[in-house]
């Protein structure tokens, strides 16, 4: 034995480099794959856990989406009101495992307006009088609709006193009783030009919410007096002479009831108060100065998350358009001469929606005592949108038809004698919104309060969302609370519409997309509302319903869990389970989810908005959990495929140094030696080879595992010698037991195959492939090498856009791919590297054994590059047979884990086809060198 590694050094070191570079890399890949995956373990660990582990929601809330394919559209609690009673609540409060129970009652929308000034002093004409007209128009979805206010509003503007006797106004008749002081002293009256009623000619009552008439409206610069005003103006920054327009935005506000002590410890609710005080459980209500009624308290958003602005164009009309004012021209006559005046362009002013938010938010808390609160008469809820799909994380949005009648109020109808609608110019009451004269995705029903004295409001702190104790970004739940919906362009040409912004919620009810709820009260407030509050033509039983099951939903923190370890998921299930059973109520386990893209076409709008393609993040419920069970199975994948690697270049190895001596194993059967006798000593050669290359292997897998990035293996690194030796060993079983299975005379003839019939191959290319079939198993050998390595590549991005896809397709499933993929195509390529060594050592083997042969094709003309062709046609033949058996493999294996075939994977299987047939010629490279270089004489002498 040690005779032959001395005398065979050649073929020993490239079998104890072989070894070497096997076990180094075996050792090596594996530490990588298994911090790998204890880095995946980590990140999941670490978002693992975001603000609630269960969610209970009414029974039957799951939609066809969320069954099929555990995908729930964000801020899906928007659409969820009520279905859960105060009676469950309490029984999740109180079964055992629970840390936390936090419920919230969805009420629905109301509406509040709010008004910013624009200072006009510098447009009107330099006489007494000037009338403007104002356009207006509300802009959203970045600029992509346009709907304008129904009709134009003029202001009436002069610098002479205006009053009003306080004392004798009701109603509309405020206008008619305003009078102007003229500069001869005279009075006189406004009413008869500027009366809104209906009799004098301008329309107040509209058969349509988003019809509107010309609205007329008075300023006096020198009293302060204007729109309609009965009391005396106290504008704290206004002063003498200066001429203001205001102008108003309605905003749309998701109400929604909290259990404040529950929301402190599950969000941090009061950690993000910015004004005001937080709610209470038990608060004192002050007493309305009507009495008798029901105050509710709130806590609102500081921020509107609403795109949402108005375009003020303000014209100049002639003058005598002013002067008809005071001549007494009558409402009727007047209406129509404004709206034959185009008149001039004075002022241009945007509007934005936080312009007017804060000042709203401010008159809305700041309530002095004694003053009535903000009434409550209107609210709507609005049913989640309908979806159809069209493919795989492909649907598309369906429009309904609202009936107008939802904007109806009979109870404020009852003031004019019949049923009115909401609209933009009630003064002082809750209006429509503009935007919901836009298309619609939601189902409204309206609600209402019939006394409009029942209910009223008192803001009493505002909250920033963004100040709440954040979350990974890559963790997502169900139905979150407090984060507005993201919906991202899906395509170029959606990006190009957008200006590459995300579009926003807006003033529209009935929307595709929702505001998170921005007010808050407690759960008095909520049974307040729900006992006041009648569902417009639903009657008593459904109101009593509602009474009934105020809460839309419970989100529960489990005690004890620290993590996706095996205990912790036992509790959270424990507690699910004992949920259902003690309330028989829907329950997720939203523990581990993750948002996930689904690409969603939205149709195109009624005002210009043209239809969008989109990509929002929706929730993958129990995504962690598969993320795991794939990382598991990537990871023995990998460990698997390395191993066979390695195992297959050994043999290969072996196997060649066993056929180098295989004359000499002939002989020394011929002189008696046994067959264990040579087995062993064959085995022990590969034996003691396998030996010193793990002691070689050990010294550098520290260098390497710290350029990996991988933390000191120490004594793990010796893990190398068993390991080269185990392989040496199983990998010579093989070889060793073929040399002591062959008869010696069959051992020391030439080591080929007889074919079965004789015939001549034409060209260079037919005799390669020839030579190949004459030792079948060697030629199989090494592209079986190639075949595990291009296998390797395929089925990795096969998990690889698996994960992307159907196993994860997440924020958190990306985030874990682009960590293993660098370690894990380094792993890939080691294993080509040795693949390539496999076939040059199988072409070297083939030269040695045909030496002779060789000889005799160069003496007889052949030229040194026929020869090279030779070899490297024999080497291109192996990898095109390992490329294409390897790509066919990992096709099938990919298709089998991730159910398609993405184009991706398929060009990547030709790429690493391609790269092993180079590879595979470029390996023939040395040993076509060495056929032409032969010794001729030498070798056909010996012949």
């Amino acid at each position: 034995m040690w005779a032959q590694l001395r005398h065979r050094l050649g073929r020993s070191l490239v079998l104890l480099i072989g070894i070497l570079v096997a076990a180094t890399g075996f050792t090596v890949l594996t530490g990588t794959a298994e911090t790998q995956r204890l880095e995946i373990v980590g990140t999941v660990g670490k978002n693992f856990r975001a603000q609630y582990d269960i969610l209970v929601r009414p029974k039957g809330s799951t939609t066809d989406l969320e069954r099929t394919r555990s995908l729930v559209r964000q801020n899906h609690l928007s659409g969820i009101f009520g279905g859960i009673t105060l009676d469950q609540y309490e029984k999740v409060k109180h079964i055992n495992g629970v840390e936390i129970a936090a419920p919230i009652g969805m009420v629905g929308y109301l509406t509040r307006g709010g008004s910013a000034d624009i200072d006009v002093t510098d447009v009107l004409h330099k006489g007494d009088r000037t009338m403007l007209r104002m356009d207006q128009t509300r802009v959203a979805d970045r600029g992509l609709t346009r709907i304008s206010y129904g009709g134009p509003r003029y202001q009436y503007v002069t610098r002479r006193p205006v009053t009003v006797p306080v004392t004798k106004h009701n109603g509309g008749d405020a206008r008619l009783l305003a009078k102007e002081t003229t500069a001869s002293g005279r009075e006189v009256a406004l009413g008869p030009s500027l009366l809104e009623r209906k009799e004098r000619g301008w329309a107040a009552q509209k058969t349509f919410p988003f019809e509107g008439g010309a609205q007329v409206g008075y300023w006096s610069t020198s009293t302060a007096y204007g729109m309609g005003t009965i009391t005396e103006n106290t504008l704290g920054d206004w002063t003498p002479g200066r001429a203001i327009v205001s102008v108003e935005q309605e905003f749309p506000f998701l109400l929604a009831a909290v259990d404040p002590e529950a929301e402190a410890r599950l969000a941090g609710l009061d950690k993000a108060m910015v004004a005001g005080r937080y709610l209470r459980a038990e608060e004192e209500y002050r007493v309305p100065p009507t009495g008798g009624g029901r105050e509710v308290l709130l806590l609102a958003a500081a921020r509107q998350y609403a795109d949402q602005r108005d375009e003020i164009e303000i014209r100049r009309l002639p003058a005598e358009a002013a002067d008809k004012v005071v001549k007494g021209t009558l409402a009727e006559a007047l209406k129509k001469y404004l709206t034959a005046q185009d008149g001039e362009v004075v002022k241009r002013v945007t509007l934005d929606a936080a312009d007017v938010y804060d000042g709203m938010l401010d008159g809305w808390q700041d309530i002095p005592e004694g003053q009535v609160s903000t009434p409550l008469t209107r609210f709507w809820t609005a049913g989640p949108t309908e979806y159809r799909e069209l493919g795989d994380r492909h649907v598309a949005a369906a429009p309904v038809d609202n009936d107008p009648a939802v904007w109806k109020d009979p109870a404020w109808g009852k003031a004019f004698g019949e049923p009115a609608y909401f609209f933009l110019g009630w003064e002082g009451h809750a209006n429509a919104p503009i935007g919901a004269a836009d298309a619609q995705f939601r189902p409204l029903r309206p609600t209402f309060v019939p006394d409009i004295d029942t209910l009223s409001t008192r803001l009493i702190g505002r909250f920033d969302p963004e100040r709440l104790p954040g979350f990974s970004e890559l963790t997502g739940l169900p139905m979150e609370t407090y984060n507005p919906p993201v919906a991202r362009p899906g395509d170029s040409r959606t990006g190009k519409l957008l200006g590459g912004q995300d579009l926003l919620p807006n003033d529209n009810v009935g929307g595709y997309l929702q505001t998170p709820p921005l007010l808050l009260t407690n759960l008095e407030g909520l049974r307040r509302i729900t006992s006041a509050a009648k569902a417009s033509g639903a009657g008593e039983k459904a109101q009593a319903a509602t009474d009934a099951a105020p809460l839309s939903v419970v989100r529960v923190r489990v005690a004890g869990v620290i993590g996706p370890d095996p205990v912790s998921r036992e509790r959270i299930s424990q507690v699910a389970r004992d949920i259902v059973a003690a309330t028989g109520l829907d329950v997720d386990i939203t523990i581990g989810s993750s948002p996930s893209p689904m690409t969603v076409e939205l149709p195109a709008g009624s005002y210009g908005r043209p239809a969008l393609t989109l990509r929002e993040g929706w929730v993958n419920k129990g995504v962690a959990y598969r993320i795991l069970a794939a990382a598991d199975r990537k990871s023995m994948a990998l460990f698997v495929l390395i191993l066979a690697v390695c195992g297959l270049f050994v043999v290969n190895a072996a196997s060649a140094a066993v056929r180098a001596r295989r004359a000499e194993l002939g002989v020394l059967g011929c002189l008696g030696w046994s067959r264990p006798r040579i087995f062993g000593t064959v085995l022990l050669e590969v034996g003691v080879i396998g030996l010193l290359a793990g002691c070689l292997a050990a010294a550098p897998a520290v260098p390497l595992s710290s350029w990996a990035g991988l933390p000191d293996p120490g004594a793990r690194s010796w893990l190398a010698v068993p390991a080269a030796l185990l392989l040496a060993l199983l990998a010579g079983l093989v070889p060793a037991w073929r040399a002591s299975r062959v008869p010696p005379v069959e051992a020391v003839r030439p080591a080929v195959r007889l074919p079965r019939r004789a015939r001549s191959p034409r060209g260079v290319t037919g005799l390669a492939l020839t030579t190949l079939t004459r030792v079948p198993g060697r030629a199989l050998l090494g592209a079986s090498t190639l075949a595990v390595a291009v296998f390797a590549l395929t089925l990795l991005l096969g998990v690889t856009y698996g994960f992307r896809g159907r196993v994860v397709g997440s924020l958190l499933g990306d985030a874990i791919v682009l960590q293993a993929r660098t370690a894990d195509y380094v792993a890939i390529g080691v294993m080509f590297a040795l693949a390539a060594l496999a076939v040059a050592d199988v072409l070297y083997l083939g030269v040695r054994e045909r030496d002779t042969e060789l000889a005799a094709f160069r003496s007889t003309g052949w030229s040194g590059a026929a020869l090279a062709r030779l070899i490297v046609s024999e080497g291109v033949g192996i990898g095109m047979l390992g490329a294409l058996s390897g790509s066919v493999a990992g096709l099938v294996a990919t298709y089998a884990v991730a159910g398609e075939l993405p184009a991706p994977v398929v060009a990547g299987a030709g790429a690493a086809s391609g790269l092993a047939v180079l590879l595979a010629a470029s390996a023939s490279v040395a040993p076509a060198l060495l056929a032409q270089r032969l010794p001729l004489a030498r070798l056909l002498a010996r012949e």
